[in-house]
């Protein structure tokens, strides 16, 4: 036996690292994708376990994102020349929108989706359209559909406290920039204690929302699980050419929105992609893309070095106004239809697809979930395909194209950031703010105990008679 020499060190493991590693995260997909496929009747109660996970995990990221979003604009106005570099993100993330149709037009044509399959296939899918419930009603004329035009009051609110209490995403964070706005040029001795209050509930909820996240690899398991019950393999395996195409196209979009990360900081590829694994991961495998958004700014300010206003201000906004995963699903779905129905394209018919592409996308804002694939309507009805004969199908699998979509949205935005911060990245002089992980010991004598306990007793005491007392009134 030769002892191990001191200056050795055995390898500390990391259980958290390995649990959402990458490859872990495909192999429960996978195992729950199986399950899916084979017990088509779990589909329920697995459904059923992915809402509540995607409750939880929108209880305190949807939060976060509002409290983040108000930091960015307290901040701001210590960024140089702060209008005109919003400015600048605002012309640039449309122009990446109308990129984006552009690369999923020219990616469908040259994978040719939805021209391959044969007409077994084809009536295949005509029979899934027929026998799927979409879960919502849609009215393609009449009253209802004259109704379902574009609702401003869903990016501009009319009361703060009605829309954050019941209010749609996008009003939520008009209102939230509004009132940061407002509070940014009051004094800082009136908006210091504020501040204070927020910065506490900012932090707890970047800590619950980490801690949400170590759920993650069991929550992809029943995520992959339901949708693959509710799809069933034999409709993935019948639009299988058009969600490898689309999955290619975003694929390919990320790794140009890398290319300008690594070209602004003047760094190899692989130490940013490192950097940005964890949020990468948390994105690709949870539907819901506030999830990776605590994660997108601590490792963009902390970690890469730039602007802690700009990231905090733009990160959390990226996933519900720069759509550019919906521009991109709306092009290459537009030209599978085409390519179903053997409908030749011009070259000026897919520049009008990519234009119509961009405005349902634009249209899509404030439309949740996968109401927003409805849209897709519009693009086809300019080339008199009808999408409603298959619309069902698609919305079955829609939920597959989720996580890409996100990814796209973040980062697209923080590549965005790169561009526009010239002279403001590189500054690792700023507070990173990095969450680490705390324990709270509270300490409470026995009297404080007991007193507790006593006013706890005569709480419950006192609602459990009111509930009695209106239950008693409702019945006389």
């Amino acid at each position: 036996m030769f002892p191990m020499p001191s200056a050795i060190k055995p390898t500390t493991i990391q259980i958290g690292e390995i649990v959402r590693h990458p490859v872990v995260m495909l192999g429960m997909v996978l195992l729950g994708g199986t399950l899916g496929a084979l017990t088509p009747g779990s589909a329920p109660w697995l459904s059923a376990l992915s809402t509540l996970y995607l409750s939880l995990i929108q209880m305190a990221a949807f939060p976060f994102v509002i409290l983040a979003v108000y930091f960015g604009v307290q901040r701001l106005p210590s960024v140089p020349d702060a209008g005109k570099l919003l400015l600048r993100l605002v012309l640039m993330a449309l122009l990446a929108m109308l990129l984006c149709t552009v690369i999923g037009a020219l990616v469908a044509g040259l994978t040719s989706a939805g021209s391959h399959m044969s007409t077994a296939q084809v009536a295949e899918l005509g029979k899934l359209a027929l026998d799927s419930e979409p879960g919502f009603a849609m009215a393609m004329r009449g009253r209802e559909a004259e109704a379902a035009t574009w609702n401003v009051s869903a990016l501009v609110p009319d009361n703060l406290f009605g829309v954050l209490a019941y209010g749609p995403a996008p009003a939520v964070l008009v209102g939230v920039l509004c009132f940061g706005a407002a509070v940014a040029v009051q004094a800082p001795a009136r908006a210091n204690a504020l501040g204070a209050i927020f910065e506490g509930i900012y932090r707890a909820l970047e800590s619950l929302v980490h801690r949400f996240n170590t759920l993650l690899p069991l929550a992809a398991f029943v995520l992959a699980g339901a949708a693959t019950a509710t799809a069933g393999m034999e409709t993935i395996l019948l639009l299988g050419g058009f969600l490898l195409a689309f999955l290619a196209a975003a694929l390919l979009v990320c790794a140009m929105a890398l290319g300008v990360i690594c070209w602004r900081l003047k760094k190899a590829p692989w130490p940013v992609l490192v950097a940005l694994r964890e949020p990468i991961t948390v994105c690709l495998f949870s539907p819901v893309a506030t999830a990776a958004v605590p994660g997108f700014i601590q490792v963009m300010s902390g970690q890469l070095g730039f602007n802690r206003a700009l990231v905090e201000l733009c990160t959390p906004i990226a996933p519900v106004f720069l759509k550019a995963g919906e521009a991109m699903y709306f092009s290459m779905l537009a030209i599978f239809i085409a390519n179903l129905y053997h409908h030749p394209l011009a070259a000026a018919d897919v520049a009008l697809i990519c234009v119509l592409s961009w405005t349902a996308a634009l249209w899509s804002v404030g439309i949740p979930g996968v109401k927003s694939l409805v849209l897709g309507t519009f693009v086809m009805a300019s080339l008199g395909l009808p999408l409603e004969a298959v619309l069902p199908v698609f919305l079955l699998v829609e939920v597959l194209c989720e996580g890409p979509r996100n990814l796209l949205s973040l980062l697209i935005s923080s590549a965005l950031i790169a561009l526009v911060a010239d002279g403001l990245y590189i500054n690792f002089g700023q507070v990173s703010e990095a969450w680490q992980p705390a324990t709270l010991k509270l300490v409470f004598s026995r009297k404080q105990m007991m007193l507790f306990f006593v006013l706890a007793s005569i709480a419950l005491a006192g609602v459990f008679c009111a509930g009695v007392g209106f239950g008693l009134y409702a019945a006389s």
